[in-house]
């Protein structure tokens, strides 16, 4: 009797009114398990949301343990989706900015003000907990561009390039402010230019993602004009000769050739213009000519020779 009793039972099992008998028992268990409280931790995301130019993030989210007095249901609903908090930096109550830590108590306060109908929650499992941030430092740079303006065939620059600021600051953490010695900008683009100018400039992005920054737009300017070629013949004059030394130079002209824009040319007074040789021995017996009197806009200056020979007549 109980071989057979053993041989229904086995059949049973094996049945799929078995299988469904078996389903159906755990479902059962796992509900009643589920409907228990248990006191156990899970853990809650905080966001941090940088609003302020004194700190900086190492990263922007953590993980922290809180623990919970819950039905089993809450406790793997929340451990399959954590709870979600954003924190401001500028909020957070920090003493010591050298060291930020936080008291966990603030972050209890917040999630019950946020989830106002949760009161599961009796306490993070920390009481302080070191925050992700550091302190900010701060750096000055001189704005800089990447590359000139584009200018039309015989245009040039006649001016300095002149930036709305004379420097921008960045903030960040000291170990990638040391890293970082220019700000450079990048022109927006433009069409070649052929008059004075005002463009905008963006901060270059693999610099302006690196660091906080007071701007990343500066505007340029500059003044613009074509170009000419010109050429004088200018006689050149010997200084620092000795009275008892009679001193003699060849050639005693030479040509000047440069690029100049236009309106200075048309303003050049030639007998501002004057090419000198300083009087020196030397063991090639050549002496090299300088030019004064140029336009300070002068580009491209060829002096034809560049040197004169001297001789010494007894």
């Amino acid at each position: 009797m109980p071989t057979r009793q053993r041989t229904s039972r086995k059949r049973f099992l094996g049945s799929k009114q078995g299988l469904l008998f078996l389903v159906f028992a755990a479902v059962i268990w796992t509900l009643s398990a589920l409907s228990e409280t248990y006191t156990t931790t899970v853990t809650v995301q905080f966001n941090f949301k940088l609003d302020t130019k004194a700190f900086v993030l190492e990263t922007s989210q953590i993980e922290v343990p809180a623990r919970v007095s819950t039905t089993g249901f809450s406790v793997l609903f929340r451990r399959l989706f954590p709870r979600k908090v954003m924190l401001s930096v500028q909020e957070l109550p920090i003493e010591d900015a050298k060291n930020p830590t936080l008291n966990t108590a603030f972050l209890l306060d917040k999630y019950n003000r946020l989830y106002t109908n949760s009161s599961q929650i009796k306490a993070f499992v920390p009481e302080v907990i070191s925050l992700p941030i550091a302190q900010a430092a701060q750096k000055s740079f001189t704005p800089t561009l990447a590359s000139l303006p584009k200018f039309a065939d015989g245009y040039q620059l006649t001016s300095s390039l002149k930036f709305s600021v004379d420097s921008i600051t960045a903030y960040g953490s000291k170990v990638a402010l040391e890293k970082l010695h220019h700000a450079i900008f990048k022109l927006v683009s433009h069409e070649p230019l052929r008059s004075d100018f005002l463009l905008n400039a963006k901060l270059t992005d693999s610099i302006a993602k690196a660091l906080n920054w007071s701007t990343t737009t500066v505007q340029v300017t500059g003044s613009v004009d074509r170009y000419s070629d010109v050429s004088f013949v200018l006689p050149v004059k010997l200084t620092n000769t000795q009275e008892n030394i009679n001193v003699t130079i060849a050639p005693k002209q030479v040509e000047i050739k440069f690029a100049a824009p236009l309106g200075s040319l048309r303003n050049i007074d030639k007998s501002t213009l004057s090419a000198g040789v300083f009087f020196e021995k030397t063991p090639s017996g050549q002496l090299s000519v300088h030019i004064k009197g140029l336009p300070f806009t002068a580009k491209q200056l060829t002096i034809i020779p560049p040197t004169v020979s001297y001789f010494i007549l007894e």
